[in-house]
């Protein structure tokens, strides 16, 4: 079973050394709001906004306010539960379960804005300021990567983010407009670049390539799921096999406030 959880952990932190928008996840999706203008060409523009119509609309995804999913992994079909979150976009509140490597369950309370609060290992509080701050960052990367690989396609129009328009191309038996997404002093590695395939036919992104900084490519396929009158990502799949699974995705208008402050009250019962 270790052996199981350290492979969950390498392709997870795949998924994050992918992720470089940091500042634009934490503040923009946070907020629901698309914020700025930069280099754009006006048909990737175009492309873009019919792609957040697709999925429901600018005004749904900013009001909608609880999220919860889960961001599983599946490899030469061995599939692993990996970790649950409940997140408040409104407030930044956020709730993360999962498993340290050596089993232990792990539950983290805080404020994604604020990048303050508290951890539970086995249900004990963690106390020593050293191990708590590694935790709590440990939780908030899960949070910048996971919510990345959940709605990416809403952060197109995010600040300092460029799109260039690329053509057509065909993907999964559809033809697609490609956008070109490059950054302007935006997160960690602003060499990155991404190609995002937006069906003709049904307006969502149904492929994702890109070529990182340090030169290492990679491409998924994206499958989605309605939620609450918006969509959001369900599956992703590439070519070597490897499965990232969104688990059950829902949002609410309402939660109880003791998921974000009771370590007791499990996301299993929240559906």
């Amino acid at each position: 079973m270790k052996e199981a959880r350290m492979q969950f952990s390498r392709i997870a932190d795949e998924g994050l050394r992918v992720l470089r928008l940091v500042m634009c996840v934490g503040v923009a999706i946070g907020c629901g709001g698309i914020l700025g203008a930069n280099e754009r060409d006006p048909q990737a523009v175009e492309v873009a906004k019919r792609t957040m119509t697709a999925m429901g609309g600018e005004s749904a995804w900013n009001d909608t306010r609880f999220v919860r999913f889960e961001f599983n992994v599946a490899s030469d079909g061995n599939v692993q539960r990996g970790r649950t979150h409940l997140w408040d976009k409104w407030t930044g509140r956020y709730r993360y379960e999962s498993q340290t490597d050596d089993g232990k369950s792990q539950i983290v309370l805080f404020n994604v804005d604020e990048k303050k609060g508290r951890s539970y290992v086995d249900g004990a509080l963690t106390t020593a300021k050293e191990e708590a701050d590694k935790i709590l960052d440990s939780a908030h990367g899960a949070f910048i990567n996971d919510t990345y690989w959940l709605a990416m396609p809403w952060k197109w129009l995010d600040p300092g983010v460029s799109l260039e328009y690329a053509g057509e191309e065909e993907k999964r038996g559809e033809t697609c407009d490609v956008v070109k997404l490059s950054f302007e002093n935006v997160g960690r590695t602003p060499g990155d670049t991404y190609l995002g395939y937006v069906s003709k036919e049904s307006g969502l992104m149904v492929h994702w390539s890109y070529k990182l900084q340090s030169d290492r490519t990679g491409a998924w396929d994206w499958d989605y799921v309605d939620a609450g009158g918006i969509k959001l990502a369900q599956n992703h799949t590439n070519d070597e096999g490897r499965k990232i699974h969104m688990g059950v995705v829902r949002v609410f208008d309402a939660v109880d406030d003791a998921y974000f402050n009771d370590r007791s009250k499990m996301l299993s019962t929240l559906k």
